[in-house]
């Protein structure tokens, strides 16, 4: 199971850094996601990241801004599903990391995989507390998606040990949380257990 971890707009630097630290040998990429922060201070918030936790430049994805990944040397560069970016671009990013984009239907899914997107995060998936007040993608959605497109898809969208099996079984790559480890006193533990249950049920 790929496991991805997003921050929350909740988060101070400080938060990530602690957080962060704990969640490194259980994550396999980590999203600087802030809507509302400007482009400079995304990039000096992940170079305080970078310089003050263990996780390596290629765990670290970078939301929305390119320029910031592609100076960083990130490992990746994650896109909405409604931003634009040329194909020329999109070649040149991928000759230095993985490109995906959010997604929140199967026609959406098949336009990013003719795009030439690397992989797709798919949701939300069940109830989020952040998304209030907006239904569901729901899990057969999913399954469809999933069958619909070739790529990689990560399942985003109220997401824990609980029901972490009902996604492995749509055969989605594994999944991205927000709120499961931000708010948790021992994000580790619950990272670990997402792990084991998606091996142990597999099996």
């Amino acid at each position: 199971m790929e496991l991805h971890v997003i921050s929350s707009p909740c988060q101070t630097l400080g938060d990530l850094i602690e957080q962060w630290t704990r969640l490194v040998p259980y994550a396999d990429a980590f999203h600087l996601r802030y809507k509302d922060k400007r482009e400079r201070e995304i990039l000096e918030m992940a170079r305080l990241l970078l310089q003050e936790t263990p996780i390596p430049a290629k765990s670290l994805i970078i939301n929305r801004h390119a320029a910031v990944a592609e100076e960083l040397g990130a490992g990746g560069l994650h896109l909405t599903e409604q931003q634009e970016i040329s194909r020329e671009m999109l070649q040149r990013m991928q000759q230095k990391m993985r490109v995906g984009r959010s997604v929140h239907s199967v026609r959406r899914a098949v336009e990013a995989k003719r795009e030439g997107m690397d992989y797709l995060i798919a949701g939300h998936i069940f109830p989020s507390a952040s998304k209030p007040g907006l239904p569901p993608f729901g899990v057969e959605s999913l399954r469809r998606l999933v069958q619909a497109c070739s790529l990689p898809v990560i399942a985003i969208g109220g997401i824990g040990p609980e029901n972490v099996n009902q996604i492995r079984q749509t055969g989605a790559t594994g999944v991205a949380v927000i709120s499961a480890v931000a708010h948790h006193p021992s994000p580790e533990e619950v990272a670990k257990e997402m792990k084991r249950r998606w091996v142990d049920e597999a099996q």
